[in-house]
């Protein structure tokens, strides 16, 4: 039955105007929900990977012998993100938005099986590269599907299920993450996506035809391909610095480097001069979607990194399980969603700055506090057995929600300030700031940190010494971290204004994608 209601864009002859999709009429409410099941499942999966292979991230790396390169496994996976959002997102405003779904959703699908297949860590890194390609090409596509496949009155309650990912990724990941490696491999992190891929696979292929865009643009195959290189290049020269031993003076470093380079030129000068670029970088021109952006760049780096490398820090220097890996994700990231849905609901009250402001200057100080770690912090002391009072958890709560905070402030200002017809493509371009800085701040702070622990552990000659060494290597990364949260928050002085009286900002502040109404003059 589901199948005799799949919506199909009809032919009206060969000077017949192209229509994005059928009308919405053609979708029963049983098609509908199936439709908007399977979107969420696709994007849950996306969502929830990170933290859960934060969790078991330490298990990896004491499986496979590598402590330092094992945090490439994040970095391939958010670089290839990084050039998958646009070029999907581009993919799906031109071609069948369905096709192109379920093209990420395959290409994730299978970096998972193949990570999961890994035997050494760089089988695993390249297989990570594979599945961000996929993950990053699913939510942006998913956001373009509700948009077209729900009518006004459902549309944000469809899109606002779409956000609530996040939150059931923050509950669910580490928990899941960490309940997986007690009773298996970590090789079911990977694994598990299979049965639900299959699912959203099948649901969407079922209910939904491939809902064709009207737009007779053409792709920019060019920009894609520098955005690929130039990105590939830089992040290859930083794995082999990291991971072989390759000096900075290596010919062979030196070539990627300069090739990266040419290649950054070219892409800048091309995507700024193309009719329809791959990445709007012309949106850059206004100061609140230019702040918002190096907020995003920055706090992208801090998010990704402190996650990455305080896992490893509890995992290998603490010798903890998983599960204490678990909760200290949850002592951040909790409150970072909090944070988030704070901002959201006072926003409409209060300058975007009055909030900004305050959130990132309380998570940089915090964040000073982690420079302090030792082998013997715990996770968390407690005082009167219920005052949270010492620990690594202590600074995290802080920080987390105030980097939830100017998170939500940044994403709201930019809805606010694009021009309406260019909302989207301002969420994707803040989107891939994020994710370029969790992928680049990732692979140069395992540079530093395997860098200061030569020098460290150098004439050191006692296991004491050499644990020393380690934890103040990951000490100082800690402080590189609480700094960038200070650049983002000069970042932030440029987010003027706030958000329009004659209209409501979102309710759940996530970079949905969402479209606003019409704002005059746009």
């Amino acid at each position: 039955m589901v199948a005799a209601k799949r919506t199909e864009v009809a032919a009206e002859g060969p000077c017949s105007r192209s229509v994005e999709d059928p009308p919405r009429a053609a979708l029963t409410p049983l098609s509908r929900t199936l439709v908007l099941c399977g979107i969420f499942l696709a994007v849950l999966m996306g969502a929830m990977d990170g933290l859960v292979v934060g969790t078991v991230l330490p298990t990896i790396a004491v499986d496979l012998h590598q402590v330092n390169g094992v945090t490439f496994v994040v970095s391939a996976y958010l670089v290839s993100s990084t050039i998958a959002i646009p070029i999907f997102a581009r993919l799906s405003d031109i071609s069948s938005r369905r096709n192109v779904f379920l093209a990420g959703l395959a290409v994730f699908i299978a970096g998972s099986a193949l990570a999961g297949l890994s035997q050494n860590l760089t089988e695993l890194i390249v297989f990570r590269g594979i599945q961000g390609f996929g993950g990053g090409g699913v939510f942006p596509v998913a956001v373009a599907m509700v948009t077209v496949l729900f009518p006004p009155e459902t549309r944000t309650r469809a899109i606002a299920v779409l956000g609530a990912s996040s939150g059931v990724s923050i509950a669910a990941g580490p928990l899941l993450g960490s309940y997986i490696v007690s009773i298996t491999t970590w090789r079911w992190v990977f694994y598990i996506n299979l049965p639900f891929g299959f699912a959203a696979l099948a649901v969407l292929l079922l209910a939904v035809g491939p809902l064709r865009a009207p737009t007779g643009e053409r792709f920019d195959v060019l920009g894609a391909g520098l955005m690929t290189g130039w990105v590939a290049a830089l992040i290859l020269a930083l794995f082999q610095v990291a991971n072989s031993g390759w000096g900075w003076t290596d010919l062979r470093i030196v070539a990627l480097l300069g090739g990266a380079a040419v290649l950054f030129a070219g892409f800048l000068a091309w995507e700024l001069r193309v009719e329809h670029p791959l990445v709007p970088l012309r949106l850059l021109r206004r100061p609140v979607i230019a702040s918002a952006s190096g907020i995003m760049l920055f706090m992208g780096v801090v998010f990704s990194a402190l996650i990455t490398f305080l896992s490893l820090f509890v995992g290998i220097v603490l010798h903890d399980p998983a599960s204490d890996v678990r909760d200290m994700i949850y002592f951040f990231a909790a409150p970072m969603l909090v944070g988030i849905f704070v901002a959201g609901a006072l926003l409409n009250r209060v300058q975007y700055r009055a909030l900004v402001l305050p959130g990132i200057l309380v998570s940089g100080l915090a964040g000073l506090l982690l420079d302090r770690l030792t082998s013997s912090t715990p996770l968390w002391s407690l005082r009167f057995g219920l005052l949270l009072s010492g620990g690594i958890a202590l600074p995290l709560i802080p920080m987390g929600f105030g980097l939830g905070m100017g998170l939500a402030g940044a994403m709201i200002a930019v809805q606010n300030d694009a021009p309406t017809k260019e909302i989207g493509a301002a969420n994707g371009l803040i989107r891939f700031f994020q994710s370029l800085g969790g992928a680049l701040g990732i692979s140069l702070l395992t540079i530093f940190q395997t860098w200061r622990l030569g020098q460290l552990s150098s004439g050191v000659t006692t296991p004491d010494g050499a644990l020393g060494a380690l934890v103040h290597s990951y000490d100082d990364v800690f402080l590189i971290l609480a700094l960038l949260v200070f650049v983002a928050f000069v970042c932030s002085f440029w987010l003027t204004g706030r958000v329009p009286s004659s209209r409501s900002p979102p309710k759940v502040p996530i970079a949905t994608g969402r479209s606003a109404p019409s704002r005059p003059g746009d």
